[in-house]
């Protein structure tokens, strides 16, 4: 094992009770959200900004006006003067009188399920027209993700929007630049989280984390999958991902969800829940802690002692090439890489962008939501941890915001960075705030739950 890492036996935070109602974006929230989305639009001579939403893909259109289309693609047309259109199929049109965010709802059948009606106002380009788009408009196009060069070699005008919609725009104007970094990236207005978000966040990331540690504390070799699931108690809240629980002897894939399948004593386990705010996931082995070999508790050390260097990393205006650099040089002690970068932007889907990669010229800035989400890669395939958790970054200013406007958000993310630094010794500075519940906790062995990797320094 690592010297400064050790598997100790620790009380563990008690499951929350209860929550108290979470809170509630303010129209004067999406006003402001606004505002900023037309002074970029200004700062790149655009006159509309159209944003493309679906089913899978609601984040771009829930930070603008809290709309999340179901079943049907959506498209929400901003100018620099009016309330937001927002282009609807039979459906979702439904939804748009009951927003915050006072906007105007258009009609759009061919945004509609197959076989639905499209009597009244089919086309897309009709229904841009209505909404103030011309000829002479000078639009950028919102996909649901960037496309970079290395995506394509015209990545100024490739687009994250299928290939009919854009038809149909483009029969409306011919200026149509990819404007999707005007939300989302670590540069986009989507980085920035306000107070609101924050305690939103915090609110969702809490009762994930809840969902996967009752599931955990269920398990029991002999169960099935989804008898072990059944226990993570989901309440009905937006999914960002797929119910994850898997289980095997050799290689696990972490993204399968449960089944059938027997859990067998011995075997690898894999579980995670996201909301909208935050994801939780743990992995480890259907063991008791007694019954871990060397050579596990050596992945799971060297693993932990790269999620303890990625934490203290985690400082205001700190290059994250830099800490994913060290981090993944943390894991290569161990003989691990990361899968995917060590550590991402989250916000209301998953995965917004990741900074944390070679080469990146991003810095650390207040208002960031991030998942510590660093999967690692062994040797073998029967070698599995992981320990992931939201958290956001906030300076002195939006610290006391969270302080006096949420008192018991504060009073959790106060707690959790205690445990964190009193009990399993991580080094975080004063603006890293935890958002989930048994932050960093990381049992290798699942069947003991309350056995825990820490700093060999801590308490």
């Amino acid at each position: 094992m690592r010297d400064h890492i050790a598997l100790r036996q620790v009380e563990l935070p008690p499951p929350l009770a209860e929550l108290e109602a979470e809170p509630v974006l303010s129209a004067e929230v999406y006003a402001d959200r606004i505002s900023r989305a037309r002074a970029r639009m200004r700062e790149l001579g655009l006159t509309h900004l159209i944003v493309y939403a679906d089913r899978e893909h609601p984040g771009n259109s829930l930070y603008l006006t809290g709309f999340d289309p179901r079943f049907e693609e959506a498209l929400v047309v901003l100018d620099l003067d009016n309330a937001p259109f927002i282009l609807a199929g039979n459906e979702s049109k439904a939804m748009i009188p009951g927003l915050t965010v006072a906007a105007t709802a258009v009609l759009c059948q061919s945004l509609s399920l197959p076989g639905q009606d499209r009597s009244i106002q089919q086309r897309v380009s009709q229904a841009l027209r209505q909404a103030g788009v011309g000829a002479e408009s000078r639009v950028g196009l919102v996909g649901w993700r960037p496309i970079t060069p290395t995506d394509s070699p015209a990545a100024s005008y490739a687009y994250a929007v299928p290939a009919f919609i854009l038809r149909e725009i483009m029969e409306v104007t011919d200026h149509l630049p990819d404007a999707t970094r005007v939300l989302m990236g670590i540069d986009g207005l989507r980085s920035r989280n306000e107070a609101d978000q924050i305690a939103l966040n915090e609110h969702r990331s809490t009762r994930a984390a809840g969902h996967v540690w009752r599931a955990l504390e269920a398990l029991q070799p002999g169960r099935s999958e989804l008898a072990v699931a059944e226990h993570l108690g989901l309440n009905g809240l937006p999914l960002t991902a797929h119910v994850m629980l898997t289980t095997g002897t050799g290689q696990v894939v972490g993204l399968c969800s449960p089944s059938d399948r027997v859990i067998r004593h011995g075997e690898l386990l894999s579980t995670a829940v996201g909301l909208q705010g935050g994801l939780t996931s743990r992995a480890g082995y259907v063991l008791r802690a007694g019954e871990l070999d060397e050579r596990r508790v050596d992945f799971a050390a060297g693993y932990f002692a790269a999620i303890a260097a990625w934490y203290r990393g985690l400082t205001l205006g700190a290059s994250t090439a830099g800490i994913a650099e060290q981090t993944t040089r943390e894991l290569a002690k161990s003989s691990i890489r990361p899968l995917l970068n060590p550590g991402h932007l989250q916000h209301i889907d998953e995965w917004l962008d990741s900074p944390f990669a070679a080469g990146s010229p991003g810095t650390i800035h207040s208002g960031m939501s991030l998942q510590a989400d660093i999967i690692p890669v062994g040797d073998t395939p029967d070698l599995v941890a992981n320990c992931e958790d939201a958290l956001a970054i906030a300076d002195a200013d939006l610290r006391a915001e969270l302080a006096e406007r949420y008192p018991r958000t504060w009073a959790r993310i106060t707690a959790r960075r205690a445990f964190m630094t009193g009990t399993l010794g991580l080094q975080i500075a004063e603006e890293v705030l935890p958002l989930s519940d048994r932050q960093a906790v990381l049992p290798p062995a699942l069947l003991s739950p309350s056995s825990v990797l820490v700093a060999a320094h801590s308490a």
